[in-house]
């Protein structure tokens, strides 16, 4: 089977991408900075149309896994996710900037822009929930996930849409899926920290929010996290050893079909 693959464009690719996977082609999504990184392993410095089809078609190449085609029912509801997640950050952004607003009409309107952006952000999240209890399959991955500690009904619909890969990957995966999972930086005798990156952002900062709930309310959760800054530990490094916790126990719950059982 033949594979296709671009640079993201914000969004632009989708239709091409769903055209393709529809027409049976695997589709391989690149990031730009993959290309310019791959270019560069090539010593290639030159950039033209045609150089960057050409090199976008090898990078594909060297790809050894493609993912599955996207089903149509996640990419619509990640659209509405997306819209949840920038109208949550436009309300933070402008109950950020009141707090140095001292004009009486000018902080009510802001107060009336505020209020509005969470009737929105209320609404979205109901559709999203509806949309996901429309489907069998969805609504139990769902409900399954709000099992575990931390986790709500807005932080589940994100690893629904966003992390479809749950509960088919092996140990390690989900973490490394996340972008939390550490890895080393050595050299020779140099012995540097640990660092996470990478990973799908948006689920990410959702289950941030789940850990911080899991590591103040959870018994065994709160223990894990206290154990390791009691270690010296920092709190936030804490936090993402939760996160970390927390993703391969929704790979496991949703492998098993079985909810959490809490200690």
């Amino acid at each position: 089977m033949a594979a296709w693959g671009w640079r993201r464009r914000r969004g632009y690719e989708r239709g091409i991408r769903a055209r393709l996977e529809t027409a049976g082609l695997e589709v391989v999504v690149h990031q730009p900075l993959e290309v310019r990184l791959f270019a560069r392993l090539k010593r290639l410095r030159a950039k033209t149309d045609r150089i960057d089809a050409a090199l976008i078609a090898a990078a594909t190449a060297q790809v050894d896994t493609v993912r599955a085609a996207q089903d149509p029912r996640l990419a619509e509801l990640a659209e509405r996710m997306t819209a949840y997640e920038q109208i949550s950050a436009l309300a933070a952004r402008l109950k950020t900037s009141m707090e140095h607003v001292t004009v009486p009409d000018l902080a009510a309107s802001l107060g009336e822009q505020i209020e509005s952006l969470k009737r929105l952000k209320a609404r979205l999240a109901r559709e999203i929930f509806t949309r996901i209890k429309a489907f069998e399959d969805l609504a139990a991955r769902w409900r399954l996930l709000q099992s575990l500690p931390g986790v709500g009904p807005i932080v589940a619909a994100s690893l629904v849409i966003r992390m479809p890969e749950l509960g088919a990957l092996k140990r390690g995966q989900p973490a490394s899926l996340l972008g939390v999972a550490p890895f080393d930086r050595q050299s020779g005798q140099w012995r540097g920290q640990s660092f996470i990156g990478g990973g799908r952002s948006r689920p990410r900062c959702m289950l941030y929010l789940a850990a911080i709930a899991a590591k103040r309310f959870d018994p065994g959760f709160k223990a894990f996290a206290d154990r390791l800054m009691a270690a010296g530990k920092p709190t936030k490094l804490a936090i993402v050893a939760v996160m970390r916790k927390l993703i391969e126990a929704a790979n496991l719950v949703l492998a098993r079909q079985q909810p959490w059982l809490k200690a």
